[in-house]
């Protein structure tokens, strides 16, 4: 097993991208909606979020790739509103992320790479089912990515990686890309969780499994394949401000 060890504490020494001023407080009111990490306008801000929540948006993992994380860590809310520096990309926000965890949340993480079971996404045996697109419908002022809810995913010029990452938050499992197909696509992808939430009189849709054959023409099939994991090893709860 490859182990990369990264105290978050240390990101401090290797990358100088911190926010100029960020204000961290509880969230109390009990609500279950939460708008997660976002930038505007030079701000960046988190309403009602967890640390797990945070600790996904600055790692670019999903929570099954977290561990180690305190008790709490998924339970008490937290309201962060910062300030980017002048000048700064907003593209930066995620390495100011984690300088601000590793700060004032005492954050410290090991990046881990296991062997671990997986779902490898490849062409089913009928073929693709959905054609590339040009990329440049994705220049300015059109936008690509996706929309998605918790049976449906709506996808502008993403490629077969992005929706093998997009389904590991959909199934709750590591989707790795192995269709060896390139270029971007659009698509729109539409499944039933369960039928016993389905409303009376409405039409079934396929499970997520099914309808990624029948409807794009590819399919989930079982492999190993390398991990990375985030794995805490202290947190605390903030002082607030």
């Amino acid at each position: 097993m490859a182990v990369c060890l990264l105290a978050a504490s240390a990101v401090q020494a290797q990358d100088s991208r911190a926010f100029d001023v960020a204000s961290i407080k509880p969230n109390n009111s009990g609500s279950l909606i939460a708008n997660g990490a976002r930038v505007r306008n030079g701000r960046f801000t988190a309403e009602n979020v967890s640390l797990l929540s945070l600790l996904r948006s600055a790692y670019g993992v999903q929570e099954f790739q977290i561990q180690g994380q305190p008790g709490w860590a998924d339970v008490d809310r937290f309201d962060i509103i910062a300030t980017l520096p002048t000048g700064s990309a907003e593209s930066d926000w995620p390495a100011m992320l984690q300088r601000l965890l590793a700060e004032r949340f005492r954050l410290a993480i090991r990046r881990e790479m296991r062997e671990t079971d997986v779902l490898a996404l490849v062409v089913a045996r009928g073929g693709l089912k959905v054609m590339p697109v040009d990329p440049s419908s994705c220049t300015p002022p059109n936008r690509c990515g996706f929309s998605a809810s918790p049976t449906q995913i709506t996808a502008r010029g993403q490629s077969m990686d992005q929706l093998a990452t997009r389904l590991s938050r959909s199934i709750g499992q590591t989707v790795v890309d192995r269709t060896g197909v390139s270029g971007i696509f659009d698509y729109k992808l539409e499944w039933v969780q369960d039928d016993q939430f389905r409303a009376p009189g409405a039409s079934a849709s396929p499970a997520i499994f099914t309808a990624l054959t029948d409807q794009l023409g590819l399919r989930l099939q079982s492999a190993r394949a390398p991990v990375e994991m985030v794995v805490v090893d202290s947190a605390v709860r903030p002082t607030p401000d």
